[in-house]
């Protein structure tokens, strides 16, 4: 095993010591306590949903492609056996992305706008502030701040700093702001983060390498963004299929996205309900919800989070079984070289997130099951924090909400670079391999089908009552809608 400091998304960690055992080819009932991969979807199958995905293009929170896709959803979840369907919605002023243009003594290729960065266009001087350099009025106002791209181990981390960044150049007066990759431009086409949703009150966009070389500091250049901002709505959908008990697993992913990485958790949880919902009866011991969950582009309408306080409302009533959060599935590794990104010829590291000792078992056993290789079962990313419920509050991506409000948790993750790059199109994924993950998740949900919810639930039950008894939580505070204004 490498170094858990390898994978790419892990802060401190801690991985569980564990036991692993085969799993049971059938359980009570005749019923399957692991996945037939004989009748589950092909590589071949999972490629072609995948492909019909990306199809719809940048799916923008509340944007015509993403209504589109989450009715493709729509239609196929209800045509399953015993599926009901139904949406939660949510207001929202949405952003619609259109070109980023910039002119510095000539045109100079944009590989993109920033997204939510201010519609309109700009001018002034030119100016390089090293990466550290604050961006105030001193410095910046009425002029184009002409930053490098953040030096870190994979592009998601740079996320806070581009945020800072842009909410720093709107207080300061700045005409815009230029992020300029260490990448040449076709590898950066499209580039979408951060993808908090903040409306920015400056104009910003991306440009590679070799643009970025035709630039001129000192000089007079304009900035623009082309896109529009519009009163909108979003809606998550929930699909219900039903078991014996009315006690669930909720299994959760993100419809808004770019390209084939962000967010493929929709094919994988296309392909379980699918499969699951073939089963008879008497083999689901539990209802299944399927949440394709909305605003994870537009984090002020993250319906991952929503949908967890409502689980964290009613998990002491015995509704709640555990939440299960798939995402980035099958991702190759592509690394810096030579001043561009290339593949390794290995899969990305992933993660698979689990909140307690029965959690964390059934993910190294269908790990091991299914021979996946270059993931971890861990615990959290972030540093614990003795006497907080829970000490760990991240799981490295929308897995937090869920494990944070102290539902029972499972999340499985990957944060390549190619991440918000869409230009890398189908070669960031690994069919076969994202089908493997895939299988293991079924696995883990249909093993964990009768398993007690008080043992799988372990350690959440007395931080629960420790969060009641008042210890201090996890922030559960969304971004604002709006960045502030100077």
């Amino acid at each position: 095993m490498r170094p858990a400091r390898s994978l790419g998304f892990i802060g401190v960690v801690t991985i569980f010591s564990l036991q692993l055992s085969s799993p049971a080819a059938a359980g009570p009932r005749g019923c399957p306590t692991s996945i037939d991969d004989r009748t589950f979807a092909s590589a071949v199958s999972l490629r072609e949903s995948n492909a019909q995905m990306a199809g719809f293009g940048v799916r923008a929170t509340g944007s015509p492609a993403h209504h589109r896709l989450i009715s493709w959803l729509e239609r196929h979840v209800s045509r399953l056996p015993g599926m009901s369907v139904r949406s939660e919605r949510f207001p929202i002023t949405r952003w619609q992305p259109g070109p980023g243009f910039l002119v510095s003594d000539g045109v100079v290729p944009v590989a993109g706008a920033i997204p939510y960065s201010a519609p309109g266009l700009r001018s002034g001087e030119l100016v390089h502030l090293p990466t550290g350099t604050p961006i105030t009025a001193a410095n910046a106002r009425g002029k184009v701040v002409l930053r490098d791209f953040p030096a870190v181990d994979r592009g998601y981390f740079a996320e806070p700093l581009l945020d800072r960044d842009m909410v720093d150049a709107g207080v300061a007066g700045a005409a815009g702001v230029v992020i300029a990759f260490p990448f040449p431009h076709e590898q950066v086409r499209g580039y979408w983060d951060p993808h908090l949703g903040t409306h920015y009150r400056v104009p910003g966009v991306f440009v590679g390498s070799d643009a970025a070389l035709k630039l001129q500091v000192g000089h007079r250049t304009t900035i623009g963004v082309l896109a529009g901002r519009f009163p909108g709505s979003t809606r998550s959908l929930i699909a219900t299929l039903p078991g014996l008990s009315s006690e669930r697993i909720v299994i959760d992913t993100n419809t808004d996205g770019v390209g084939w990485v962000q967010e493929n958790g929709t094919v994988a949880l296309l392909a379980l309900a699918d499969h699951l919902a073939r089963l008879p009866l008497r083999c689901r011991p539990r209802t299944i919800e399927f949440v394709f969950a909305t605003g994870h582009l537009h984090r002020p309408a993250e319906g991952s989070e929503f949908r967890a306080r409502a689980l964290d409302a009613e998990y002491d009533q015995g509704s709640v079984a555990f939440a299960f959060v798939l995402e980035h599935l099958g991702t190759r590794e592509f690394l810096p070289s030579a001043g561009s990104l290339r593949p390794t010829g290995a899969a990305e590291f992933s993660g698979w997130f689990a909140g307690s000792p029965v959690l964390a078992r059934a993910a190294a056993t269908a790990l091991a099951g299914r021979a996946v290789d270059r993931t971890f079962v861990l615990p959290g990313s972030d540093v614990p924090v003795p006497g907080r419920a829970p000490p760990q509050c991240s799981f490295g991506g929308i897995g937090t909400h869920f494990h944070s409000h102290l539902i029972p948790t499972m999340a499985m993750i990957s944060g390549p670079w190619t991440l918000w790059a869409p230009s890398f199109g189908a070669a960031a994924v690994d069919h076969e391999r994202m089908r493997s993950q895939v299988l293991a998740a079924g696995d883990a949900v249909l093993a964990l089908g009768g398993v007690p919810r008080d043992e799988i639930a372990g350690p959440y039950l007395g931080l629960r009552q420790a969060r009641t008894d008042g210890a201090p939580t996890c922030s559960h505070e969304l971004p604002p809608e709006w960045a502030p204004r100077r």
